[in-house]
């Protein structure tokens, strides 16, 4: 089965009722996701930014982190490498330490990721992986 990183952004697309969804979504959903070791801390840090601004009621968060289970991404640990390695990895291509590490774990996976980010979808491209949108 394909592999595809799935960043919190496309993530966030495909789930949110006031968001178009992804034209790719059916293709990312029938591959076997993974994302990095902070995409639970994401996904949370999404759904309580998006309760505090009004955009999800509370009660909807249940529903979508019961979606998100269902997605069944397979979290892989972040190498073990120093902070700096993580700065200019991310200087490099322009992203934040958080965005670099989809991009670092599709070029360790050597699979396409899934991002609705434009910088992080701009720097998958120029290092030759498949992005989907």
């Amino acid at each position: 089965m394909k592999r595809v990183v799935l960043d919190s952004s496309y993530a966030l697309a495909m789930l949110m009722d006031d968001e178009s969804g992804p034209a790719s979504a059916e293709e990312v959903l029938a591959a076997h996701l993974v994302a990095p070791s902070l995409w639970n801390l994401e996904m949370a840090n999404a759904m309580m930014s998006n309760v505090r601004r009004g955009r999800l009621r509370e009660e909807d968060v249940r529903r979508v982190f019961g979606v998100l289970q269902g997605l069944d991404v397979e979290v892989v640990a972040a190498p073990e490498v120093p902070a700096d390695h993580w700065y200019d990895f991310s200087a490099a291509h322009g992203l934040t330490p958080h965005d670099a590490q989809y991009l670092d774990l599709a070029l360790q996976q050597r699979c396409a990721i899934a991002t609705r980010d434009q910088a992080v979808a701009d720097a998958a491209g120029r290092l030759g992986l498949r992005v989907l949108t």
